[in-house]
């Protein structure tokens, strides 16, 4: 695994694309692709909110994560499994670390994630897209005059890598990710923080050292995704009030 079969170099991201508003039904939604991974985000207005939202005046954000029947090799059931119950909260919790809860009042939005296409990196690619369409959702709150200002507190980006032999790889696809010693999914923000950090030692495990090295690499790879959002916020007409300091 010296070179990689696809022809990236090890800490080459593969190409990301969004496409907003993709569907017409849901307040807000993106496609996204990541090589062959394409996944659909959908964002919508609950009526309901948490009790323990109401007790503190904070909004709430909740998602969802399913793979179509065809999005794998051989059908996939599509049933809520441990994995899928695991994944829909790794996004959940990615999201609203991003996000100042009290400034959306009693709101409550859900995030549904359906995977079209699974090549590897699916929860990576649901995270990133997922945020642009909340982006798009907070945009039309505002200029709905629901909310007053975008409560997006930070920029996050997911990543995902992998250590084969003790070299790192970034952005797997299925069959990397599938003989890996050992996986990382990775969530960090634009100050350099660690909002969420998942790691599974396959058949190895690895050093300290190797570890630290892929968080560092994961806040450099990070400024490529960030910038691929600021490239789409200045296209959707997306204000975010700190942006403009980074």
């Amino acid at each position: 695994m010296n070179k990689r079969f696809n022809g990236r170099d090890n800490l080459e991201l593969r190409k990301i694309e969004f496409f907003p508003n993709y569907l017409i039904n849901p307040y807000s939604s993106v496609l996204g692709k990541a090589g062959n991974t394409i996944v659909l985000v959908s964002v919508n207005l609950l009526n309901n909110l948490p009790d323990f939202c109401r007790n503190y005046n904070h909004g709430w954000i909740t998602a969802e994560y399913r793979m179509l029947p065809s999005s794998t090799i051989g059908r996939n059931n599509n049933i809520i499994n441990s994995r899928a119950l695991e994944i829909k909260r790794f996004i959940g919790r990615s999201l609203r670390s991003a996000v100042d809860l009290y400034k959306m009042s009693d709101l409550s939005l859900i995030v549904d994630v359906d995977v079209l296409q699974a090549d590897g990196g699916t929860r990576i690619l649901a995270v990133n897209t997922a945020f642009l369409a909340l982006n798009i959702a907070f945009n039309k709150l505002i200029s709905e005059g629901i909310i007053k200002e975008n409560p997006i507190k930070e920029l996050i980006a997911a990543m995902s890598f992998v250590v084969f032999n003790n070299e790192i790889f970034i952005d797997p696809d299925y069959l990397e990710d599938s003989s890996a010693d050992c996986d990382i999914n990775i969530v960090v923000n634009h100050k350099n923080q660690i909002n969420e950090l998942q790691f599974t030692a396959e058949k190895n495990s690895i050093s300290k050292e190797i570890l630290n090295q892929i968080i560092d690499f994961s806040f450099i790879k990070a400024q490529d995704i960030f910038n691929i959002f600021k490239n789409y916020f200045q296209k959707l007409n997306i204000n975010i009030n700190f942006l403009n300091r980074i």
